[in-house]
């Protein structure tokens, strides 16, 4: 005979453990419906970015017929590297899709969101620890620049050279990827392979996926820069116990690479 609970008391009910492998497999595809959804509202804002600045073409409304035309096209390589127009981007598609992040992770674990996310704070011995590894590390990568010249990103340039609205720069370019980044790569991703993997298994997909979506550097940009910076700031998420400790470097990684000298 079933147990009758109290009045106004809510029944205890155990949580069902699902096998790993399927955990790992749900993770993966909430990985991928988030990064769709960040990609879509990025190419959604840049074509509302080239038409509202362009009155020619807002003046005949919108149409996918447009996206062919010569006149769009110009605008849109024109506007594709303009630091302005990417920060307002940046900003909307990574908090539209931050925000998707969170409730699709608070639906699926719950309680165990924090856990899972690394949503505590790191200790502050741990954190200075490894912001003293971040600086040796950027001074070390900043040495190889120096190094080769060739390794100067002109989309860089173009970004910092066309900007006025430095504020939004910063929040937009510099703060909200690495806030968005962080959640999507060494949050739900570095989570979800948990399930399966080890750490360092772990570490090195998400530091190759991290390198993978940053395409509009060249290649030995990728492989000298940015890859290193993955595995770093992957480790810095899994040791410290926290994704607040990836999120400040990765915020700080990106403003010094705004102020310092580009080329």
């Amino acid at each position: 005979m079933e147990e009758q609970s109290g009045q106004g008391k809510p029944r205890f009910e155990p949580s069902v453990l699902h096998p790993p492998g399927l955990e790992m497999a749900r993770g993966l595809l909430y990985f991928g419906l988030v990064f769709m959804v960040f990609m879509f509202a990025q190419m959604s804002g840049l074509i509302w970015r080239v038409l509202a600045l362009s009155p020619d073409l807002a003046k005949q409304g919108f149409s996918l017929d447009h996206l062919d035309t010569k006149p769009f096209q110009q605008q849109w390589v024109k506007l594709a590297g303009n630091g302005d127009v990417l920060s307002v981007v940046s900003l909307l598609s990574g908090g539209v899709s931050l925000a998707l992040l969170l409730v699709i992770v608070y639906q699926w674990k719950r309680k165990r969101t924090a856990m899972f996310l690394g949503l505590r704070l790191p200790t502050l011995k741990s954190f200075l620890a490894w912001l003293g590894f971040f600086f040796l590390l950027f001074a070390a990568l900043e040495g190889i620049w120096m190094l080769f010249p060739e390794m100067d990103s002109e989309f860089m340039k173009n970004i910092l050279a066309s900007a006025t609205n430095y504020p939004m720069l910063v929040i937009g370019l510099g703060i909200m990827p690495a806030l968005f980044e962080e959640f999507l790569l060494r949050g739900l991703l570095y989570g979800s392979l948990r399930h399966l993997m080890d750490k360092h298994v772990s570490v090195a997909i998400v530091a190759g996926v991290f390198t993978m979506v940053h395409q509009q550097y060249d290649w030995y940009i990728l492989l000298l820069y940015v890859l290193p910076l993955g595995v770093f700031l992957g480790y810095a998420r899994a040791n410290s116990g926290s994704i607040w400790t990836g999120v400040a470097l990765h915020m700080l990684n990106n403003v010094l690479s705004m102020v310092l000298p580009q080329g």
